[in-house]
């Protein structure tokens, strides 16, 4: 992953900020009628004085908000199953070189050839003073 200095760091928290305010906010103005009725209609009354234009606006500007926001994301969802698509066949080789050391070796006719072990625990020394101990 790249690094990111502080300014992509900074608009990434401030980008994270909409939608938890959003939603903590509509709690608050349930709180708010439940606690203080008579507030709460004032403040509704004056929101329904707000003209219709300026509704369309706020609307289309939340829209473009998320609808970008959820564009970006999935265009990097994009990018990550590229790369991590393109790491398959490594991957893949990986592990059969790893599956190649767990089964008897074989040559390119398909016999079995036998492969040098590593070291046997009995030529351990550290290993057969363990197991003395015990």
């Amino acid at each position: 992953m790249a690094r990111r200095g502080w300014f992509d760091r900074l608009m990434d928290a401030l980008n994270r900020i909409p939608r938890p305010a959003m939603a903590l906010g509509t709690l608050g103005l349930f709180t708010a009628a439940m606690v203080d009725p008579a507030w709460f209609a004032a403040r509704m009354a004056g929101i329904a004085l707000v003209p219709e234009p300026l509704w369309w606006l706020l609307g289309a500007i939340v829209s473009f908000y998320f609808g970008a926001r959820h564009q970006a994301k999935g265009q990097e969802l994009q990018r990550d199953l590229a790369a991590t698509m393109a790491a398959v066949p490594e991957v893949i080789r990986q592990v059969r070189d790893v599956e190649a050391l767990r089964s008897p070796a074989v040559s390119a006719n398909g016999e079995e050839v036998d492969m040098p072990r590593i070291a046997d625990r009995s030529e351990n020394p550290a290993l057969a003073d363990w197991q003395a101990a015990r």
